[in-house]
């Protein structure tokens, strides 16, 4: 058994794509900001909106593809704090969420300019106000940046998790600032 997974590691190595060699606006370190609404409900309680604001900071590189196009792979750290909002029988609560996300993307676009993307991730919520606890739950989202300058970027995006028996959906707008290298 173990002969076979020494054997697979090496194989699977191969069959991973080559860096991309090409130029695109989304490769590197980056930190962001972002700002939008927030949606949350817990279990026996409504829906209600309140503002959210959030900082990010993450690395992408390019993998070749058979296309002109590179595909984009990053990851980020993030700390999203979601505002109390007053739900049905009169609950006050929030929530902050730390945690890190993995996203997907393909440049779109004859300067690459546009990066839909897709993002998993795993987030720490902690409820503020009225509710307690904390706990670990699943993200996923939705987005698209476009590159305005050498080193900034705008973008909106979706993400939703679930956590401590609270659902958070969040729509944000945010802007990013690629990290000089070397």
């Amino acid at each position: 058994m173990a002969a076979g997974l020494l054997l697979a590691l090496p194989v699977s190595a191969l069959a991973m794509p080559a860096p991309y060699a090409g130029a695109t606006p989304w490769t590197g370190a980056y930190i962001g900001a972002h700002a939008g609404i927030n949606q949350s409900s817990a279990s026996g309680l409504n829906t209600e909106n309140s503002l959210t604001a959030g900082i990010s900071g993450g690395y992408r590189m390019a993998l070749a593809n058979s296309t002109a196009a590179p595909i984009i792979l990053g990851g980020d750290v993030f700390a999203d704090l979601n505002a109390q909002a007053t739900h049905n029988a009169n609950v006050s609560y929030g929530s902050d969420v730390v945690g890190v996300d993995l996203m997907a993307g393909y440049p779109v676009g004859e300067d690459q300019a546009l990066l839909p993307y897709v993002k998993v991730g795993l987030g720490n919520l902690q409820a503020t106000g009225d509710l307690g606890g904390s706990d670990i739950g699943g993200r996923l989202g939705i987005g698209i940046k476009y590159h305005l300058r050498p080193r900034l970027s705008l973008g909106v995006q979706w993400m939703t998790q679930d956590a401590n028996s609270i659902s958070n959906d969040n729509f944000t707008v945010g802007v990013d600032y690629a990290l000089p290298m070397g």
